[in-house]
């Protein structure tokens, strides 16, 4: 019977210790946006972004002229096969390079933004860590949608128990 009493009572105490583990949550993105490092990012991307919608205007607005006067000389019998497939070629290629102009616009844009908000985001870690561990939190997640934890203490990681016991390095 003292034996039973004994195992309960470590077994309590195992639940209780466990119960002390304390986990946090916030939504980065929320404060991301609260910071005033975001709006000058904000700032910058739209300027980017403004100079990218000018140079594909231009290319648009070139094929359109390209592509109007090929449907002027696409009926016309004074104008030679020759000359309606140069103008055809012509449409063609200015399609093609607004797409491809469209697509490293896109990449560029991409690439900007994680170089501005790169050392944004490291700071909000940094700080979010910081603060975690001051205040004795085992795991911080992120509320933001479709996030995870941000934040958590090393003590609590199975990886070497479960490599210890597969017999892993």
């Amino acid at each position: 019977m003292k034996k039973a009493i004994v195992i309960l009572l470590m077994l309590c105490a195992t639940v209780g210790a466990k119960a002390q583990t304390k986990v946090a949550h916030i939504n980065s993105s929320e404060l991301i946006e609260a910071m005033p490092e975001a709006d000058s990012i904000q700032k910058k991307l739209l300027k980017e972004q403004e100079q990218w919608q000018l140079i594909l205007s231009e290319k648009e607005k070139e094929a359109k002229t390209k592509y109007a006067t090929l449907m002027q000389i696409i009926d016309d019998p004074n104008v030679s096969k020759s000359m309606k497939e140069i103008r055809t070629q012509e449409v063609e290629n200015l399609q093609k390079q607004y797409q491809e102009l469209n697509q490293r616009a896109q990449e560029e844009l991409q690439k900007k933004q994680e170089e501005l908000l790169s050392p944004l985001l490291e700071k909000v870690k940094a700080t979010i860590s910081e603060v975690a561990k001051s205040n004795g939190y085992a795991y911080v997640l992120d509320t933001t949608e479709g996030s995870g934890i941000i934040y958590s203490d090393a003590s609590y990681d199975l990886m070497p128990l479960v490599k210890a016991k597969l017999g892993l390095k």
